[in-house]
């Protein structure tokens, strides 16, 4: 089942960021984004964000236990395969599947802050200059006739830190 989030750039009191669809609680992406940072991006938050908000506009499928080591690009399921072949396929390790390069060319989908319309549950806004994460879950709160959707902070996440997040903890289940 997807469970939808943002990956955002902080910018002053808001963020721009794009979509990413699987896997998106904290225990997900939170520790792909982490694991990215730390691994294949060289601790650059930088040059990771420049990867994944400004060169795939369009978006993600998943980075979730993406291989970076691979052409980043959107993997359509072959067709014809048996079932052992596809039980096979979808084993292999993947790269980071967005929706703008390989087998999908969707437009530009950028989300410029939290008042965007999305369908996203969390959302992970880094600040390249603090070197931290915020993770935000959508939370609704009703006002009599007027619902509203917001973005509660869960929790702050310094990426630099020595030990790892507790990401079950701050996903709470």
């Amino acid at each position: 089942m997807a469970t939808r989030g943002l990956i955002a750039r902080k910018r002053g009191l808001s963020w721009e960021g794009n979509y990413h669809h699987w896997d998106s609680y904290p225990s997900g992406l939170g520790k792909a984004l982490w694991d990215a940072y730390r691994g294949p991006f060289g601790r650059d938050a930088e040059r990771m964000l420049q990867v994944l908000i400004d060169e795939h506009p369009a978006g993600w499928s998943n980075i979730v236990e993406a291989d970076w080591t691979k052409p980043i690009g959107f993997c359509d399921m072959p067709r014809g395969l048996s079932r052992a072949e596809l039980e096979r396929w979808s084993r292999e390790p993947k790269g980071p599947q967005c929706y703008c390069h390989g087998d999908r060319h969707e437009p530009a989908w950028k989300l410029t802050g939290p008042e965007d319309d999305t369908d996203a549950e969390w959302c992970y806004v880094i600040d390249p200059q603090e070197r931290t994460m915020e993770i935000r879950r959508k939370g609704y709160m009703e006002f009599g006739a007027v619902n509203t959707w917001y973005w509660h902070l869960v929790g702050t996440v310094d990426l630099e830190a020595a030990v790892e997040p507790d990401w079950r903890q701050l996903q709470g289940w």
